[in-house]
Formats: C-alpha cells, sequence, structure tokens
C-alpha cells in the first residue's frame, strides 16, 4: 500500500482512539469523532474516483450500503447513533487494498467490519460467561430456573411459529434470487435471510399477536415453503437446513448467551436507585386485561425488538433518560415494580 493509504488508516485510528476516550469519559461519542470520520471517508472515496482506483457504482454502493447497515445496527438497539455513524465512517475510509487478499461478498468493506466486530466480541463475551458462571454457586438450581423460563408451553409454541415464519422467509428470499437470476454465494446468502428475518420481525412486533395475525403468517409461510418446492426430497432437505440454522442461531445460541449473560452480568437495582445512563437488560411492556386492569410484564430480549406505546422501558444502547426513571418510579410508587435489571 502506498503512503496515502497508511496516512488513512492512521487517520481511522486517531478518530476511533478519540471516540474511544470520549465514549469511556463521559459514556457519548462526540459528533466530531463520528461525523469527522464520517467526512474523511467521503473524501477518500472522491478521491479514489479521482485515482481511478474506485468507479462511481462501487462508491455509491459502499456508501448506501454500509449507511443501510449503519443504521440497521442502530435501529435494532445494537450501536448508539454515535457508534453507527462511526462504523459508517470506517468503511468508507479503510482503503481498498487492505481488503485485496479477499474475494466474493467477504470483499465488502462494511461485510468485513461486521465480521470483525460480531466474531471477536461474541467468542470473548461468550468465554467469559463460561468463565464466570463456573465460578459461581448453585449453577444446577440457576440452569433449571433458567430452562423452566424459557421453555414452558407458550414459548416453545411461539419458537414452533418463529420457526415457520423464518423458513417462510428464507423460501420467499430463495424465489425472489431466482426470479432477477441472482445467484449469491451460500455465505451471503445465510447473512440476507437471517438480516431478513430480523427485519421482517421488527417490522410486525407493534401489530397485536392474535390468533388471526398467527393463522394468515403461518398459512402464507406453509404456502410459500411447499408451493416453490420442486419435490417432497427437496422440501424436507429444505425444511432439515433451515431448522438446524434456526435451532443454532435462534435458540441454542441465542437462548444460551441471553441466560448466561443474564446470570453473570445482570444486577437488580431498586428503582429509586436508578441513574441517568444505565442499560436496562429487560423490557417493562403494559399489558391491557380484558377487565380493563393494567398489568407490566418483564421480558427477556437481547436488544431493544420494537417499540410501540406499551414498551415502557427495552435494552438500548442510549441508556435510561430522566423521563424513564421518572415513569419507572411512578410505577414503584404504586407498586407494580420495585426493581430493575441493569446490565
Amino acid at each position: 500500500m502506498s503512503v496515502y493509504e497508511y496516512f488513512l488508516i492512521f487517520l481511522a485510528l486517531i478518530f476511533c482512539g478519540y471516540a474511544s476516550y470520549t465514549d469511556l469519559k463521559t459514556q457519548k461519542i462526540r459528533n466530531f469523532c463520528s461525523l469527522g470520520l464520517l467526512y474523511g471517508g467521503t473524501l477518500s472515496q472522491l478521491m479514489a474516483w479521482h485515482l481511478g482506483t474506485a468507479t462511481p457504482l462501487y462508491i455509491l454502493a459502499l456508501f448506501f450500503g454500509s449507511g443501510l447497515i449503519a443504521f440497521a445496527f442502530y435501529w435494532f438497539g445494537i450501536f448508539s447513533p454515535g457508534d453507527s455513524k462511526l462504523f459508517w465512517g470506517l468503511c468508507l475510509i479503510f482503503p481498498l487494498p487492505l481488503f485485496r487478499n479477499l474475494s466474493g461478498s467477504l470483499s465488502f468493506p462494511p461485510l468485513i467490519l461486521t465480521l470483525n466486530i460480531i466474531i471477536p466480541y461474541s467468542v470473548g463475551v461468550f468465554g467469559y460467561l463460561l468463565f464466570k458462571f463456573a465460578l459461581m454457586p448453585n449453577k444446577l438450581a440457576l440452569l433449571q430456573a433458567f430452562f423452566t423460563a424459557h421453555f414452558q408451553k407458550t414459548a416453545l409454541l411461539e419458537k414452533l411459529f418463529n420457526l415457520l415464519f423464518f423458513i417462510g422467509i428464507a423460501t420467499a428470499l430463495t424465489f425472489l434470487f431466482e426470479l432477477i437470476g441472482w445467484q449469491p454465494d451460500q455465505f451471503l446468502r445465510l447473512v440476507l435471510v437471517l438480516g431478513a428475518f430480523a427485519l421482517v420481525q421488527k417490522l410486525l412486533s407493534p401489530m397485536p399477536k392474535t390468533p388471526v395475525y398467527y393463522a394468515i403468517i403461518g398459512f402464507a409461510c406453509v404456502w410459500l415453503s411447499v408451493r416453490s418446492a420442486p419435490s417432497v426430497p427437496a422440501f424436507l432437505s429444505g425444511f432439515a437446513f433451515f431448522l438446524g440454522l434456526y435451532l443454532v442461531v435462534f435458540v441454542i445460541a441465542k437462548r444460551l448467551v441471553l441466560g448466561l449473560a443474564s446470570i453473570t452480568f445482570d444486577n437488580a437495582v431498586d428503582v429509586n436507585g436508578l441513574q441517568v445512563g444505565m442499560i436496562p437488560a429487560e423490557q417493562i411492556i403494559r399489558v391491557t386485561q380484558s377487565d380493563g386492569s393494567v398489568r407490566y410484564e418483564r421480558k427477556q430480549v437481547g436488544f431493544s425488538s420494537g417499540w410501540d406505546d406499551n414498551v415502557i422501558v427495552s435494552p438500548d444502547p442510549a441508556g435510561l433518560d430522566a423521563e424513564d426513571i421518572a415513569q419507572l418510579q411512578h410505577l414503584a410508587a404504586r407498586g407494580h415494580l420495585q426493581n430493575l435489571r441493569i446490565r
């Protein structure tokens, strides 16, 4: 790589280092870091066009593709706004020769950065969780409580519906790829299926979960799966593959990591002791019963999984604000809530 390209990498490290410093000191990333990196990345792409190392079409795909992924991280509650803008800027400022040894979908910088964020973080956190869990007393009782809470009849029925939903989304995407004549590689196909499933779930989360909702969505997914299969063996093999993928990603890995994280990381804090910036480890949901009375339920989620008028608080990287704390303290004064689990 040239001196100019090393300079871009050094500039990215400077912005990220200062962003880390301000984040640790004030729990916020200043706009100077995120917007400065985004501005520098945009200029570097224009310079790449001028030097002939990138085409306008690639630059547009990189700009909007990385922006879409950054927005998805923010929308799903994984990143704060500052983190998302910083990620967007990093995708733009890194020079193309940095990824020259990669091919296919893995050569797309936003995807590479996403994998380099998720995989090391997941391995590190999972290892730390197992280490902490091994040192905790009463492990058998904790595991029994975990399985009792997450594998009840209602939860299992919901998982079965989500499995049908997941297979329906995968089938619809496969049909769409064949319709437009695009054959992405297997890895990219899996990423698109998982992303589409999470996106559609997020879009449908505000809808009331009535029997009509389950019947319509379930029938549509089964109909799509059966209709698109060329034969019974092909249908069964596809069903087995997506069943395994769903179980590994959304049941075993998700529930195991969330359960271990809840056991080792979360602390119950009295509502009157809450502070601005604390991150909830659970959702507090308002449930209106048939007689008009209101009760409040706790729900364990990995991140902010859908906001509507009935969600009081939800895990969010931005943390609690003064209005959230006042609302929770009002509920506590009425006897609905005494503590909140905090990460």
